[in-house]
């Protein structure tokens, strides 16, 4: 559990990063507080797709 919470911190600061510099570079008319809000719910929803639903959902998925 301990390693599910760090690789999920880690995801979501990284998703959140990436998402805030696209924002940035296209130049999208935004305040900073509302540029921050955006980057951090895009990043806490993608590490909790990533580190939670991703494996449930491909638990049926037959091994190569």
């Amino acid at each position: 559990m301990k390693q599910k919470a760090l690789r999920f911190i880690l995801i979501s600061l990284l998703n959140g990063l990436i998402y805030a510099v696209i924002i940035y570079f296209m130049d999208q008319e935004m305040t900073t507080r509302r540029f921050v809000f955006q980057s951090l719910f895009f990043g806490l929803f993608m590490g909790i797709l990533q580190v939670f639903l991703m494996p449930y959902l491909n638990r049926n998925k037959p091994k190569q």
